[in-house]
Order: C-alpha cells, then sequence, then structure tokens
C-alpha cells in the first residue's frame, strides 16, 4: 500500500515532495491552499511531520475542508499525481510540479478579487503594486511533469508565455494548466493551446451575460464566449471555475447549464470572504438561492469533478439553509459595492434587480 493513501493516513499529501508554489508576493508555500512557512520551518519538517500522521500547521485549510465534508487540495492533488505520475522519491525529491502564480498584472477588476491580485484593480484603488522579478529560467524544464499558471492574468504575462515556449521545445508532453479569465487571447497564446498535447485551459467564469460582466468588470461577453469556442475546440482539456459569492449563486443554474454546451468539468471552488457569503444575505432572500443550488444536485458533471462539485454544492445548500446572518456584513457588502459602483460604468441597478433589492433593503 503506498503511503500517500489519504484515507488511512489523513496528514499525507503528495505535494510537499513534489512541488513549488510561489504566491503574488513571491512567497513559497506547500501549495495555493497552504499558509507561508513559519519561522526557520521548511518543506522537510513538512514532510516529516506527514509521514508521522502529524498535520503540519501550514496545510490547516485542507483539514478544515475535510472536516466540514468539502474536497480539499490535499485529497485531489495526491489522487490525481499517483495515479498520473506513480510515488515520488521520498528519499530524494525534486521540484517536477511547478504552481507559478506570483505577477499580480490584470485585465479585469472582479468583485470578490482585489488590488493584491489585480493591476487594474490596484490602479482603480490608487495603490502601487510591486512587480516581482522571477526568473522562471532556474527550472530545469526536461524534469518537470507538470506545471500551473495563474496570475493576474496568464495571457498578459510575457514571462509566462516566454517559458511556454521554451518547455515546447524541449518537454512538449508536460501537463499544462493555464488559469484565465479569457477577456483577450492574443494570437501567440492561442498556439500555444494548440500546440501543447497535453494542455488543460481552466476559466473563470461565475455568471452569464450582464451579471457576468458585472462580477468580471470590465469583461465582453461576446469576445469572452468567442474565445471560449475558441479554447473549447482547440485545447486538449477545458474546464471552467465558478467562485461562488452571494452575487452569483442565485443565478448559478443558468450559470452552469451555459457552460455545459462548452465542457461539462465545471468546479466550484470554496469562496473565504465573509461579506460575499451567505451571512450577509437576510434570510427572507435565501430562497432563490438555495433552488438555484438544488436544481444541480443531478446536473452530469464529469465524473472527475463530481465528487467536489457535489461536497461543495451540498456544503453551499446547508448554508444558505442555515438561521445565521449578520448585519454587520451585510452592511461591508452594501458598503463595497457602492465604492466599486461608483467608480465604474456599470451598475448593480442596472444589472440585476433582485441583488440591488436585497443588499440595499435593509
Amino acid at each position: 500500500m503506498s503511503i500517500f493513501n489519504v484515507q488511512k493516513n489523513k496528514a499525507i499529501c503528495v505535494l510537499p515532495w513534489v512541488h513549488k508554489h510561489l504566491d503574488l508576493k513571491g512567497n513559497q508555500k506547500p501549495c495555493c491552499f497552504g499558509d507561508t512557512f513559519k519561522e526557520n520551518r521548511t518543506l522537510k519538517n513538512i514532510q516529516k511531520e506527514m509521514l508521522k500522521g502529524i498535520k503540519p500547521i501550514e496545510c490547516s485549510m485542507c483539514y478544515q475542508l475535510e472536516s466540514n465534508n468539502e474536497s480539499s487540495n490535499r485529497i485531489r492533488e495526491t489522487i490525481d499525481w499517483l495515479k498520473k505520475f506513480g510515488n515520488p522519491n521520498i528519499d530524494n525529491p525534486i521540484i517536477e510540479y511547478l504552481d507559478i502564480r506570483n505577477d499580480p498584472t490584470c485585465n479585469l477588476k472582479c468583485k470578490t478579487c482585489g488590488p493584491s491580485a489585480s493591476t487594474l484593480w490596484a490602479k482603480e484603488k490608487n495603490i502601487e503594486v510591486v512587480l516581482p522579478n522571477h526568473n522562471m529560467s532556474i527550472y530545469n524544464k526536461e524534469k518537470l511533469k507538470k506545471i500551473y499558471l495563474a496570475g493576474g492574468e496568464p495571457t498578459y504575462n510575457r514571462t509566462y508565455l516566454i517559458f511556454l515556449k521554451e518547455l515546447l521545445n524541449v518537454n512538449p508532453n508536460c501537463e499544462v494548466i493555464i488559469n484565465t479569465n479569457l477577456k483577450k487571447l492574443p494570437e501567440e497564446w492561442k498556439e500555444i493551446i494548440k500546440s501543447f498535447k497535453n494542455l488543460t485551459v481552466i476559466i473563470s467564469c461565475d455568471a452569464v451575460e450582464k451579471l457576468g460582466c458585472y462580477l468580471r468588470y470590465p469583461l465582453d461577453w461576446a469576445q469572452f464566449e468567442t474565445n471560449v469556442r475558441f479554447v473549447s475546440e482547440n485545447s486538449n482539456f477545458t474546464m471552467f471555475n465558478l467562485v461562488p459569492s452571494n452575487l452569483s449563486l442565485h443565478t448559478i443554474d443558468r450559470t452552469v447549464e451555459w457552460m455545459s454546451q462548452y465542457s461539462n468539468n465545471i468546479s466550484i471552488t470554496t469562496l473565504h470572504g465573509e461579506i460575499w457569503e451567505y451571512c450577509s444575505v437576510p434570510l427572507e432572500f435565501r430562497k432563490k438561492y438555495i433552488t438555484s443550488l438544488e436544481k444541480l444536485k443531478k446536473f452530469p458533471v464529469s465524473n472527475w469533478l463530481a465528487h467536489k462539485f457535489r461536497l461543495n454544492l451540498n456544503s453551499l445548500i446547508s448554508k444558505y439553509s442555515s438561521n445565521y446572518y449578520d448585519q454587520r456584513m451585510h452592511t461591508k457588502l452594501r458598503q463595497e459595492i457602492q465604492e466599486q459602483d461608483s467608480r465604474r460604468t456599470t451598475q448593480l441597478r442596472e444589472v440585476d434587480p433582485f441583488l440591488y433589492t436585497w443588499i440595499f433593503a435593509k
């Protein structure tokens, strides 16, 4: 039996043996869900603890999700890695999986995002952003089995494009994952998408048409849908990532229905940010959310993502069915919407009367 059996060892995860992750500040973490290393701690500390069945403090988010019966990165990544690549060398681990998302350069100001992850957001807030100077040439491209590129927005990142062109020459079978908003899709990126044999494009989308453009401002829906169609027809694997918030979940059934015409690989990613969660929504307005969520209970999502989809769907239904309401969070949400709308050309009142009614109701 593999020492990476995630059911037998509730602490173990394959990532500390194969993975390198850099966040938007250039800090290294165990993975994108992990916390920055505590003082004097390294990946070796995490490896030793996991082998003993001890849950490292830096990895607490995954363990918390599992305790809430939600899908965790620990379980998904470990099972996926072992299936594709087998057990890593625990005595002599090397970087085989590169996860880089340390450049906040972005062409959108998504509602649930902020200036730390988007230069366009930072410009609106008049916040200076220091762009990282990360040398991606230091990695041995021939040894890589998997890379994940996010941002910011990867298709605005020239360094990523150069890296992928070089990788294509020396390691064309490497698994490549690009997480993109698809606001624009330059020709050079179209060639990359068509060239890699094992490339996944994860498309960020939270709602459709007017509401979709409002949440991911300033998205052009017609251009976005054109780019989605290109990706679905030319990439090896296409999936959607939906970040559920109280601004989008009341139409999630419609959003997922639209996605399914291009791909049934749909992931609901857990959102952590109280003003965007269920607690901000007055109880009398929650039925619309629950109804929309329940319509997806039997939706035919791909087997690969079905477990995570169902777990997170049921978790959201449970949350919106609770009696907990936080007036303070509701007020903060209203203030945030007012501030954002005051700086933008699209207003909530014009986009979604239901949202406008409850957000400004109390």
